[in-house]
């Protein structure tokens, strides 16, 4: 390498060496059949990492009202206490409390403290937050790293991972990416993901995955977001394998549409992020948006993140409301 490139090429292969030594140290890295992978600590600082710009990217006022509101399943409070019971998370009701104590003991001597008995206690009742199912479909196809769109759909994925775990612990979330197939993607598979160099958008295939996911907590709000940059050019055969043709054939449009209509069945409203401005992508969002009452986003790639974070947090709101 001294020979080849010099001394400074030496030194900076060292001061590669140290910080990869760090990264292991710190349990940022590790290595895996000879290889450095990320851990899963590395990716859920990315994932902060992602949240913090995008919350950096928000309208003043609209990235801090979930930190005091929303966090947590507590909700507003009701203005009603009841009495405190083994496991409750409930803000202790202080008034409520010593006023029971008072009540049970009488009056304190002069200079002695009120004395708290565990009947004595209450807790301020709060309205219980819903909980979301969240589902966030991202097209994997080759498209999206010829546009350059794929990193931040990946950012905008690891960011919502990072909001969902950290101020709305109660809610479940799945990603999924689709290109010739859909499939599941964990958060730890994010970081490392690249886009697939095949043909097709089986948009229809991670309905289904999706589907599938929001049956299994029918108690659970249904919030489905999808991001892409083409309209669904493949689906998923009943022997299991994918169809591809562009134009896309009239059976891969009807039967992705018709797992939007479940969608609609299953009250989970659709809302697409288009990442293009193309005539035919256009046509058949709307036609989602008309079947579905989802809404359709025309995003910039350097605002994804800001916009699916927030219309997931505006989604959460409304429904909470509505409750």
């Amino acid at each position: 390498v001294r020979r080849a490139l010099g001394r400074q090429a030496v030194d900076d292969m060292e001061a590669l060496r140290q910080i990869e030594r760090e990264l292991e140290r710190q349990g940022y890295l590790q290595r895996n059949d000879g290889k450095l992978e990320l851990t899963p600590k590395a990716v859920r600082r990315l994932g902060e990492t992602a949240l913090r710009h995008v919350f950096a990217d928000l309208p003043e006022g609209q990235h801090g009202e979930h930190d005091q509101q929303d966090a947590g399943q507590a909700g507003e409070h009701t203005g009603s206490t009841r009495p405190w019971t083994f496991g409750d998370e409930q803000a202790i009701d202080a008034a409520a409390t010593v006023r029971n104590a008072l009540l049970h003991g009488g009056l304190p001597d002069e200079g002695d403290a009120v004395r708290l008995s565990v009947s004595d206690f209450e807790v301020a009742e709060t309205e219980r937050r819903t909980a979301a199912a969240v589902c966030l479909l991202v097209d994997l196809s080759y498209s999206m790293a010829l546009r350059g769109t794929w990193g931040v759909a990946k950012q905008t994925a690891l960011a919502l991972h990072a909001l969902v775990r950290s101020k709305y612990p109660q809610d479940s979330i799945q990603v999924i990416g689709f290109s010739n197939y859909a499939r599941e993607l964990r958060e730890t598979d994010l970081a490392g993901l690249g886009w697939d160099m095949v043909q097709g958008t089986n948009l229809h295939h991670a309905l289904i995955l999706a589907g599938r996911f929001l049956d299994r907590r029918p108690e659970h709000n249904p919030v489905v977001l999808v991001v892409t940059d083409g309209e669904p050019t493949a689906h998923l055969r009943r022997d299991g394998k994918f169809w591809f043709d562009w134009p896309p054939s009239p059976e891969t449009l009807e039967l992705t549409l018709a797992e939007v209509d479940k969608m609609t069945r299953r009250k989970a409203t659709m809302n697409v992020f288009m990442l293009v401005d193309d005539e035919r992508l256009t046509a058949f969002v709307e036609e989602v948006a008309r079947r579905n009452g989802g809404r359709v986003l025309r995003a910039m790639p350097e605002n994804l993140g800001e916009y699916v974070v927030r219309d997931f947090m505006r989604a959460r709101r409304a429904r909470t409301a509505r409750r």
